[in-house]
């Protein structure tokens, strides 16, 4: 499924960017310009650990394996994380976001095994 972003009400974010099936072959530019993140939830329905990695940049997609993602969060095999951020988490320049199995640093750049979805808030 492609992403899906849709304005929200909350205290936590005013646009929630969500994907049902993040993978290292599809990097999803979440946003175009400067903002800020208030929280990130994501579910893991296979067997190995995944990582959710945030690019902040504008114009081309970051290259998964290749440039060193911003921010890195672990998705536990069969399990979900989230993490909220009441004063926000900001970014500069745009943000890019790709899921990878395995390995969590620059190099990582394999598709999860199973659908990995994730759930972005934040406001622009």
């Amino acid at each position: 499924m492609s992403l899906l972003k849709s304005l929200v009400s909350s205290p936590l974010g005013t646009t929630e960017a969500v994907e049902t099936s993040g993978n290292a072959s599809t990097v999803n530019q979440i946003d175009d310009s400067s903002g800020t993140i208030y929280s990130v939830e994501s579910t893991n329905s296979g067997a190995t650990d995944c990582y959710l990695k945030l690019y902040q940049g504008s114009g081309s997609a970051p290259t998964v394996g290749q440039t060193a993602p911003d921010h890195i969060f672990r998705i536990p095999a069969g399990d979900t994380f989230g993490v909220s951020y009441p004063g926000g988490l900001p970014y500069t320049t745009g943000l890019f976001a790709a899921v990878v199995r395995g390995i969590g640093g620059t190099e990582g750049s394999d598709d999860p095994e199973s659908a990995v979805t994730y759930k972005i808030r934040f406001t622009t």
